[in-house]
């Protein structure tokens, strides 16, 4: 996945908008507790992020609605398939993001308040204290409490951002049959009592009469009808209201116990039920809300009590009264019951909304009995039942929260919502279980980052996918909003348990290595996002948030894309900003990278460029053409990620001499491996030439000073490089220079050899027996006499390749090997031998096509190698190719010896020969008439 270009993943302002608030929490210049702060202000600010981002998608319908009105219905129908469709899945998944991130806003505060937060400031209630201050105390004195209390004015606020009461109820007030009068209570019922008394000419209550007469009193389906009015005369004489009233009490209610759902106040709640002339029904819930609002405290002053029998009979409403589900319902809800709330839930926050509703007033239903007089108490417990939800709920508040979220993914209603990734995320923060969720989402991710090939950004991870991982519970690492969101919370919880374990107050065992491992790499393939979004400046930013190594090891992985010097420098800039360690990270970098090599080759690779065919009197020995590679500037990625690691290293002061180090083995891994074009492409990018030219700011340097220690002990102390000394970076830099050499040499001699092909190809094998086309023949003239448009070029590639190989020809790479090292000796076993050849067969080229001074010069080669203390000369002895030297130097010697006097170029040529004492006559052919010839002297 890492190794895809940029794309346009079409990243929103949102992206950078989180990255902003994240950067702003982690200057060094903060001290811990403004960290803290503004760390657990992080929720807040994405919070407010998603729910602005939420309003302006919402108007989009409207704003792309339909307007003309000159579209027929199928066009409408047609653009809201097309369009709204999209809008719709961006608007749900806004929501998402806005309740997760309404959620860890209230719950990070609460669990990672500093001590100091949690005890002062606490008010002193006394024995008898009234309503709103037991309950204040209550959430004072318990954490816990103070944690399911702010779930549940988040399932509130989830709740009243939903439909409006009044339309919920739309339908059942329809059935109502009373059209928009809301108010009056039981119409239909009234008005039939009403009649009944007229027909019957009774002025008293109708329930006196005569029992035949009453048993003709029925409703329009033939259901007894209720003879009075009063709330309680329902369920008191077990009869039924008129259809139509049914439906309208069956609204009241629903709103009823939509109000307090959505943690209505106390005000709002009377507000809606005197509209409708219900005020009794306000009243009957009103002793102890929970709202929403933490400010909207009750009014009624009552009696710990008065609150505690109240729940009470409550709870004997909810199981053993009512009229109806939802009238059940709202006694259970201000009961604490579960199974009457449950029985209207429809979706996941409304049973976790029961569940939790009934653990809170459990806690608060014990802290005022606690607040009751002894006797009190006793009576209560004893004479009237209530509900234990922890009881029901497990036994035990040691992990009631997990048991609870396990419960609702096993209810076959709701498990595809429990299931869905942000709904099962927030499962896992209310359920304290985010260190295990967010492993298991690592987990899911890497898999998904291996199905198509090994990843080094997400490597696989030794603890395969368990059974019991769910998969579609999690963010895939396509699903990038989800991707963000997961990220963020890793960061938060990550941040907020450092911050604790260096203050010392460290409430949770560490998380295990393993875990650890694959919750950063959450963070990891989102920082593979923001790179594929050309968003990289960012990625700094969270990789400090990962521990050492792996923020070196994703660093790496994303910027060594990066190709332009500028925007590198930038983001060392960016790195140190961070608080990255960027001598690390570049160290690191180039290991990581030398390491994806791959192994080691164990043998050095076999080396051949000069051709099979025989030696030629015009040619020699033929060099193989294109031995580089047919693909000119085809490297492996793995081989262009380490050679520009090395211009990383290159880029960071004090560095150049890992370079050279580093540098040194990596050509060793190429040469030993016959990478030679990758090779080529270190030579490009990274020349001995130009790193010391850029740290010691000369252009020319003599060559003499790379094997002075004090060239190098000023070079280091100017750099202030200290990680190695003089004589080492002179022993690094000499292994470099040489290996560089060695690749500049057969750079040219490739060159040399395409000329050989294109000169060939115009050569007949047998120039006397093959009748040549005119063109052929003209070109072949051409070329053997000096045609200036190929011989040019030609003269400065020969010169080039005589520059390239002098450094070869004596006492190469010796010291090292002399030293012990056996990958040089192994490299100059299998290279020198061979490119000694193939320069020969250069020269014997440039002889016989250009001066005969490249056969003199062949002959000077030869000299040096039977010189007494010649390297070269035990090289090919223990290579075991001394035979080929000698035909090679000898093939030369004949072209030396049969070449004509044709006019050669003047010039360069004779001085060279004066420079050297050559002189060509002693290699002329002089034949008399009769005589046989003779070799020697004119």
């Amino acid at each position: 996945m890492e190794q895809g270009p940029l794309v346009d993943l079409n990243a929103g302002p949102e992206v950078e908008e989180f990255a902003n608030a994240l950067d702003n929490c982690l200057s060094p210049f903060l001290s811990p507790e403004d960290k803290r702060a503004r760390i657990l202000d992080l929720p807040r600010r994405y919070y407010e992020n998603a729910a602005r981002r939420l309003q302006q998608a919402r108007p989009k319908r409207a704003r792309s609605g339909y307007e003309d009105v000159d579209m027929d219905a199928e066009e409408v129908e047609a653009a809201d398939g097309d369009g709204l469709s999209g809008e719709a899945d961006e608007i749900k998944q806004l929501e998402k993001e806005v309740q997760t991130w309404d959620l860890i806003r209230r719950l990070l505060p609460l669990r990672y308040a500093t001590p100091e937060s949690n005890v002062d400031g606490r008010p002193s209630v006394e024995t008898g204290s009234t309503q709103p201050d037991l309950l204040l105390e209550f959430l004072l004195a318990d954490p816990v409490a103070r944690e399911r209390h702010a779930v549940l004015q988040w399932l509130q606020s989830n709740a009243a951002a939903g439909p409006d009461v009044d339309d919920l109820a739309r339908d059942l007030l329809r059935q109502a049959d009373r059209g928009d009068i809301v108010a009056h209570g039981w119409l239909h019922t009234r008005a039939t009592i009403k009649l009944r008394k007229n027909l019957t000419a009774w002025h008293g209550l109708l329930d006196r009469q005569h029992p035949k007469v009453m048993g003709s009193h029925v409703g329009k389906d033939g259901a007894p009808l209720i003879t009075q009015l009063d709330p309680d005369a329902i369920t008191r004489q077990g009869r039924k209201l008129e259809p139509a009233d049914e439906y309208f009490e069956r609204a009241i209610w629903l709103g009823c116990f939509e109000h307090l759902r959505r943690g209505s106040s106390l005000e709002e709640l009377r507000e809606w039920c005197q509209e409708r002339t219900e005020m009794w029904r306000a009243v009957s819930v009103s002793p102890m809300l929970l709202s929403a609002d933490d400010g909207a405290a009750p009014v009624d002053d009552l009696k710990p009590e008065s609150l505690a029998l109240w729940r009470r009979m409550c709870f004997a409403l909810a199981r053993q009264g009512g009229s109806d589900d939802y009238e059940r319902a709202v006694y259970g809800l201000l009961s604490g019951d579960i199974s009457s709330v449950e029985k209207i839930a429809r979706r996941w926050d409304d049973f976790l909304f029961a569940n939790y509703n009934a653990l809170l007033r459990t806690q608060l239903d014990s802290y005022i009995l606690s607040r009751c007089p002894a006797d009190a108490s006793s009576t209560l417990t004893q004479n009237f039942s209530s509900f234990d939800a922890v009881q029901f709920l497990g036994g035990s508040q040691q992990g009631v929260e997990k048991r609870l979220v396990r419960s609702l993914e096993a209810q076959d209603r709701i498990r595809d919502e429990a299931t869905e990734p942000c709904k099962a995320l927030q499962a896992a923060f209310i359920a304290k279980d985010v260190e295990r969720h967010l492993y298991e989402q690592g987990l899911v991710m890497t898999a998904d980052a291996n199905l198509r090939g090994q990843s080094t950004l997400l490597p696989s991870s030794p603890e395969p996918i368990g059974p019991a991982v769910v998969r579609k519970k999690y963010f895939s690492l396509g699903q990038h909003q989800g991707l963000r969101i997961a990220s963020h919370v890793y960061v938060l919880t990550a941040l907020m348990e450092k911050l604790n374990v260096a203050q010392g107050s460290a409430s949770t065992p560490p998380t295990p290595p393993q875990w650890s491992f694959s919750q950063e790499s959450i963070l990891a393939g989102y920082t593979d996002y923001l790179r594929r979004a050309g968003l990289q400046e960012l990625i700094p930013l969270y990789c400090s948030i990962l521990e050492a190594p792996r923020q070196y090891d994703v660093l790496s992985w994303n910027l060594i894309h990066e190709e332009d010097p500028e925007q590198r420098l930038l983001q060392l800039k960016l790195i140190k900003k961070a608080g990255i360690d960027v001598l690390k990270f570049v160290e690191r970098q180039v290991w990581l990278f030398y390491e994806a090599l791959g192994e080691k080759a164990s043998q050095q690779a076999t080396f051949s460029i000069i051709g099979d065919g025989p030696s030629t009197p015009q040619f020699g020995k033929l060099i193989k053409a294109d031995f580089f590679g047919y693909e000119e500037g085809a490297v492996q990625n793995n081989h262009d990620h380490v050679i520009r690691s090395l211009e990383w290293l290159l880029m960071v002061d004090g560095m150049w001499p890992d370079v050279f180090s580093m540098g040194t083995r990596v050509y060793k891994f190429f040469l030993r491996n016959a990478h030679l074009e990758a090779a080529r492409r270190l030579l490009e990018r990274i020349s001995f030439d130009k790193v010391i030219q850029g740290i010691s700011g000369q252009e020319e340097t003599d060559e003499m000073w790379y094997e002075d220690v004090d060239f190098w002990a000023k070079l280091l102390e100017r750099s202030e490089a200290s990680n190695m000394s003089p004589e080492r970076v002179m022993a690094e830099a000499r292994n470099f220079r040489g290996l560089e050499a060695l690749v500049k040499a057969l750079d040219g001699l490739e060159t040399i050899a395409s000329l050989m092909l294109i000169s060939t190809e115009y050569v007949p094998a047998t120039t006397e027996s093959v009748k040549l086309r005119r063109a052929d023949r003209e070109l072949w003239g051409r070329l053997s006499h000096g045609d200036r448009d190929f011989w040019g070029p030609a003269g400065s590639a020969i010169k080039n390749a005589k520059d390239y190989m002098r450094p070869l020809l004596k006492g190469w790479l010796m010291p090292a090997i002399e030293g012990g090292d056996a990958e040089l000796r192994d490299i100059r076993a299998a290279y020198l031998p061979e490119t000694v050849l193939a320069y020969i067969s250069a020269l014997h080229f440039a002889g016989t096509g250009l001066s005969r001074d490249n056969l003199l010069e062949c002959m000077e080669l030869a000299a040096l190698v039977a010189e007494r203390d010649s390297d070269l000369k035990d090289t090919f002895s223990n290579a075991k190719r001394m035979t080929e030297l000698v035909e090679a130097f000898a093939a030369c010697s004949k072209a030396l010896a049969v070449a004509t006097g044709e006019k050669r170029p003047s010039g360069s040529g004779s001085k060279r020969l004066r420079e050297m004492g050559w002189s060509r006559d002693l290699w002329s052919v002089k034949s008399g008439s009769g005589d046989a010839s003779v070799i020697g002297p004119a």
